[in-house]
């Protein structure tokens, strides 16, 4: 019987056949789609399917040489679609910051030791090779794991070929074996050395002569080997230690699965988002952020508020915390973009926040075991967003972002459950504490983290809202918890729903104390009287041995509540964006009546009367703000709009230039003026101002036709 295979993989084709005597044909075939895997797995990383992309020579060689063993598939994808020499400049510095053992160093001391395994991979596996040494199987091996600690050669044996066996030890943070053999034969003198396969090439190999007719007939030709170099017969069957040859004499399939993933291990020495996020962002944050980027924990998870207002609260967890020194003071400084867009990407609304951090010494010394946790909120209108944030250190210049998907429902119609989230701890407020902060459900405190792990002395509290009930199901129905290992459950309670009232927060208090260490599932259901479920969320969590778990540092804004008025201000905002301004008149009206001397939210009032009309209304907002001894450009600049489209353009002008005594020059105050000045056939004015508008900027095409009509005796251009 005879079973082949033939594969085409691009430039490269493999094709074996095997005459199957001596074994079963599905041992055969079992090998030989390992050894495809293999094959398919050892070609450089990311080679597979790349288009062509023609840059200068310095970066080709970069790609296709000097890393060509170690850039990860995401990291090669998103060097090909670069399109600027400064681009791909700025991506390698990034490639190498990602791999710095010690980014604080001068040195990066993972970039020196590569380009020091090439250049010995050259010298060393070069030499009398018609091709560089970085190129063979030995250099390839080499630059991808380093020196090996036994390096032994077998060469002038008559009947063997050369060949090579090096050792490996304590590589298992790779997810390879404690200890391992790699070996490399020569077919001839003119020939490289070959990295050997016990599976694929078997013992035979070794031979300067076949010695039988069927190579598969592995058992026959190790002892032969064994008589003649019981070293290279010991690796000949498996590259395990320890493992050794079975009764039958077949090689290991466990020495070709060690092959394919000594090929990943350039795979685990990064994490490649990166990559992702720097072409991502690569316009969109500072070129010196965009080489630094960082990982993070985060979460997202909107709450009702008392008054029925979704509010979104989140979290930050970057993955390391870069501190600076001045003296003898520590300090770091964040600063947090958010922008939330809606399914046509138009910006709703986005804002920036900062968080500044200082530590004595001994603070230094513990935050080393400590992460940092950045807590934030902030109310959002109904409807469906994207939520995207980025991160930055001012200190160290790293970057970090996530995005998340938003569904903010405007109404329930059936009983719904939130997403559950998981406190390792809360903390109930004072009564006279009057300030909003993130997480905060009444005057209860909830201190969580996204990697939701805790101990198993531990007593967590889940928190999560229900909305749409009835008043049956609530004086009937009830809640069940149960944590879950697979279909198995290992703790329950149930809770009635009338225990619970008419509120729609829940938080449920759970002990963990007795159940072992391991990964589980809470689910919580909602059922009503007959046991029906109505409503279920799960939610995964981990219980660690560890007896304590060092928690984050939380640096959280609170907010004066001033009775909800910023919460009105930022969703008329929001409203306004996306040109629903009746609703957004609303809101600022209400933000405006809470806190009257607030100029931000009449100003934001008074936006949207102009957008809707409302000329008239405008002055009655804004004039009491002229007493105020810095009224802003936007009181003047509104006031003057409103007179203007009122016709009162005397009026108009003297706002106009009350914004310009106070504020400047701007093309918008210049272009206002000399539209007033010209209804009032004031031309020589209005020509003056539009010349000079024109001067901060050319590019006003509109102006120039105005400019021109002047010329013309005057004509009205309107």
């Amino acid at each position: 019987m005879k079973v082949s295979i033939k594969i085409s993989l691009g430039q490269f084709k493999l094709e074996k056949t095997e005459i199957i005597r001596s074994r079963a044909a599905a041992d055969i075939l079992k090998r030989s789609l390992l050894i495809l895997s293999l094959f398919i797995l050892m070609q450089p990383l990311g080679a597979q399917g790349i288009h062509k992309v023609e840059f200068p020579a310095i970066f080709n060689k970069w790609l296709e040489e000097e890393v060509v063993y170690i850039i990860t598939p995401k990291e090669r994808d998103v060097f090909l679609q670069l399109e600027t020499d400064d681009e791909r400049t700025l991506f390698i510095e990034a490639f190498w910051k990602q791999r710095d053992p010690s980014p604080g160093s001068p040195e990066n001391e993972f970039k020196t030791q590569h380009y020091r395994r090439i250049a010995y991979s050259n010298s060393r596996f070069g030499f009398g090779s018609t091709r560089p040494g970085w190129k063979t199987d030995r250099g390839r091996m080499y630059i991808i794991l380093g020196e090996p600690m036994q390096m032994e050669n077998y060469s002038s044996q008559r009947e063997l070929r050369d060949t090579e066996i090096w050792f490996y030890q304590d590589m298992t943070n790779y997810s390879l074996n404690q200890a391992f053999y790699l070996v490399f034969i020569r077919k001839d003198m003119a020939s490289d050395f070959k990295l050997y396969s016990p599976a694929h090439d078997g013992p035979h190999a070794f031979f300067v002569q076949s010695l039988m007719a069927d190579p598969a007939d592995y058992a026959t030709a190790y002892e032969k080997l064994r008589e003649i170099n019981p070293a290279i017969a010991e690796v000949s069957l498996s590259l395990i230690p320890g493992e050794g040859p079975n009764v039958a004499g077949s090689a290991s399939l466990a020495s070709d699965i060690l092959l394919k993933n000594i090929t990943l291990v350039p795979r685990k020495m990064v994490k490649d988002l990166y990559a992702e996020k720097l072409l991502k962002y690569k316009g969109l944050v500072d070129v010196e952020y965009s080489v630094n980027y960082i990982d993070s924990d985060y979460l997202v998870q909107a709450i009702r508020d008392e008054s029925g207002v979704f509010i979104i609260n989140y979290l930050v967890e970057p993955e390391r915390l870069s501190i600076g020194r001045y003296e003898a003071n520590y300090y770091t400084h964040f600063i947090l973009n958010v922008m939330i867009t809606d399914q046509e990407d138009k910006t709703v609304y986005q804002f920036e926040r900062e968080y500044s951090f200082a530590f004595d010494k001994e603070k230094v010394d513990s935050m080393v075991r400590t992460a940092i946790q950045l807590n934030d909120m902030f109310p959002l209108v109904p409807g469906e967003y994207k939520f995207s944030l980025i991160l930055r250190n001012t200190v160290s210049k790293e970057f970090s972002s996530f995005e998340e998907t938003l569904n903010i429902p405007n109404e329930f119609r059936t009983p719904t459950m939130s997403p559950l989230l998981l406190c390792y701890n809360t903390q109930t407020l004072n009564d006279k504490d009057v300030s909003s902060r993130p997480f905060q459900i009444d005057k209860v405190l909830l201190f969580t983290q996204p990697a939701n792990t805790f101990t198993i002395s531990d007593t967590f509290k889940v928190f999560f809202q229900l909305y749409g009930l009835t008043e049956s199901l609530i004086e009937t129905g009830k809640i069940s918890f149960q944590i879950m290992k697979g279909e198995q459950t290992v703790k329950s309670l149930d809770r009635e729903m009338k225990d619970i009232g008419k509120s729609y927060n829940v938080l449920q208090e759970i002990s963990l104390i007795g159940i072992p260490s391991d990964y589980y599932i809470l689910r919580v259901t909602l059922q009503d009287q007959s046991g029906i479920e109505l409503a279920a969320k799960s939610k995964e969590f981990a219980l660690s041995p560890v007896p304590g778990i060092t928690r984050p540092l939380v640096k959280t804004i609170s907010l004066p509540k001033e009775n909800n008025a910023i919460t009105y201000y930022r969703l008329g905002t929001q409203l306004s964006n996306q040109g629903r301004y009746e609703m957004a008149a609303i809101q600022f009206e209400k933000a405006r009546q809470k806190k009257p001397d607030k100029m931000e939210f009449a100003v934001g009032l008074a936006k949207t009367y102009l957008i809707m009309n409302k000329y008239e209304n405008i002055p009655l907002i804004l004039v009491p703000f002229l007493q105020v001894e810095k009224a802003s450009y936007e009181v003047y600049y509104l006031l003057g709009k409103a007179a203007q489209y009122c016709n009162d353009y005397k009026k108009a002008i003297g706002y106009f230039q009350e914004a310009v005594s106070h504020f400047g020059l701007s093309p918008t105050l210049l272009n206002s003026l000399g539209e007033c000045q010209f209804r009032l056939k004031h031309y020589p004015e209005a020509e003056k101002a539009w010349k000079k508008s024109l001067e901060l900027n050319a590019d006003q095409p509109q102006i120039r036709k105005l400019l021109e009509a002047i010329k013309k005796d005057y004509p009205h251009p309107f």
